[in-house]
């Protein structure tokens, strides 16, 4: 079972967070998604920053060896490496998703870490939502309130060019296409083959798949057909 925060969130809504809460989480899904070794801890101003970061980091190591390594793909981070002596190689599972078809299958599954697609969900999903760092604890919450198991986002998965200013969209302002966050595989499978066909231009997209999993940035990207952009 993964580790758990052991900062804790501010109580009341209003109250200023602790620094050390998204310190150790960013920490965290470094180590998890850096292996075979505990990531460097970056250089900031802050000392209590740098601690957390680092105790998380040291946590998300361990989680990796464990339990398995996750990819922070739309971070920019390369594939998961593990070596010798760290978990063996990093490589998809079969998603259990069997789609219709025309949506080009879903059926490997990839897992991932990272806050970026989540933020999406957590907008779309439970709008109005005070994202203070805690997006995994937020996301899961209103899942567990709503009675979703399972949520899902169409994605791009080659990063299509930034906007020319921010749009307040964490993935559109990364460079990347998504759709409409969805109860339905199916919904979100055929929203996905809709924007591949709408251009005469190759396009690799998938699904993101979050079930509630506590504080953690854990979900599956579920490439369409199998297939990742060249060199991912």
């Amino acid at each position: 079972m993964a580790q758990h925060n052991p900062h804790q969130a501010a109580a009341e809504r209003g109250e200023l967070m602790p620094i050390q809460v998204k310190a150790w989480q960013n920490g965290y899904d470094a180590g998890i998604s850096t292996p075979p070794d505990v990531p460097a801890t970056p250089l900031v101003r802050s000392p209590d920053y740098a601690r957390a970061w680092a105790q998380g980091a040291v946590a998300g190591n361990a989680d990796g060896r464990r339990e398995g390594w996750r990819w922070a793909y739309f971070d920019g981070t390369a594939r998961p490496d593990p070596g010798e002596g760290a978990g063996g190689p990093y490589g998809p599972g079969d998603s259990g998703e069997r789609l219709p078809s025309q949506s080009a299958g879903f059926q490997q599954s990839w897992p991932c870490v990272g806050e970026l697609p989540l933020r999406v969900v957590l907008a779309q999903f439970a709008p109005g939502s005070d994202d203070d760092g805690r997006t995994g604890t937020l996301l899961a919450r209103a899942c567990t309130d709503k009675g979703v198991g399972r949520l899902y986002l169409p994605v791009g998965l080659s990063p299509a060019g930034t906007p020319p200013q921010p749009t307040g969209d964490p993935l559109a302002d990364a460079g990347y296409w998504h759709g409409t966050v969805s109860e339905s595989s199916a919904e979100a499978g055929e929203e996905a083959f809709r924007w591949v066909t709408s251009s005469r231009i190759p396009r690799y997209v998938g699904l993101v798949r979050y079930e509630p999993a506590a504080e953690q940035h854990f979900f599956d990207l579920l490439p369409a057909g199998s297939r990742l952009p060249p060199g991912r």
